[in-house]
């Protein structure tokens, strides 16, 4: 069934003022860093970790939500907040392997009937494991990078008022566990006293499982984060 178009999530706003944030940050910080001695620098290899924020988006597979009698319409809400950490090991400068958990935050499903309405809730988490290899653009404190690796990923699921809606059970509390191949790519900025910025998109390419309970999504997370290089 086709996805309705529904009124910007909050989410959307506070990312994009995290974004504008960043930029301005970094335009700030770009002179004092540059003027820091090599001395200062963090370690070319070694421990780091970080925490990020900013903005889940998943991609349903729709057919697998397709439930209920003719005349039901369905609509995904399929943005949420979303929150990660992660930390890493760079074995050699522009090479480093790197875990961490992804919270995707909360989606749903609503359904829709002769007056009445039924939802879906779609939580999905995941623990991932994956190599990082990144190019420095020479001494400006900037870094492009890329990730390719595995997500250990769990999609949680409960409904509401589906026997009034679409005519079968509710899905009391339900959760799939799945492996999925990960990647990522960002941009990464080198701040004093061992500190980064980074961001990056990444995605989960399929969660969950067909056909319902627990349906399959492609996970995407946009983000924000700070860093500490050891």
């Amino acid at each position: 069934m086709p996805k309705q178009a529904s009124a910007p999530h909050l989410s959307t706003i506070v990312t994009g003022i995290g974004g504008a944030a960043l930029v301005g940050l970094l335009l700030a910080l770009s002179v004092p860093a540059a003027a820091q001695s090599r001395a200062a620098a963090p370690s070319a290899t070694g421990w780091y970790t970080g925490f990020g924020a900013g903005q889940a988006r998943l991609g349903f597979k729709t057919g697998d939500f397709a439930v209920g009698p003719a005349g039901t319409t369905t609509a995904f809400d399929d943005t949420d907040l979303a929150f990660k950490f992660f930390a890493g090991y760079r074995i050699l400068p522009w090479l480093a392997v790197e875990g961490g958990y992804d919270n995707f935050g909360r989606s749903q499903v609503n359904y829709t009937r002769a007056g009445g309405q039924a939802t879906l809730d779609y939580r999905v988490d995941g623990l991932k494991l994956a190599g990082v290899g990144s190019l420095a653009f020479g001494n400006t404190g900037f870094a492009a990078f890329g990730k390719v690796g595995f997500g250990y990923a769990r999609v949680r699921e409960v409904t509401t008022n589906f026997p009034a809606v679409n005519l079968r059970p509710d899905i009391a509390s339900t959760s799939e566990w799945r492996l999925s191949p990960v990647f990522g790519a960002g941009l990464q900025y080198q701040l004093p006293r061992g500190l980064a910025l980074r961001a990056e998109y990444e995605q989960y390419t399929e969660v969950g499982d067909s056909p319902l309970p627990v349906g399959r999504a492609r996970a995407g997370l946009w983000s924000l984060s700070l860093m500490y290089l050891f």
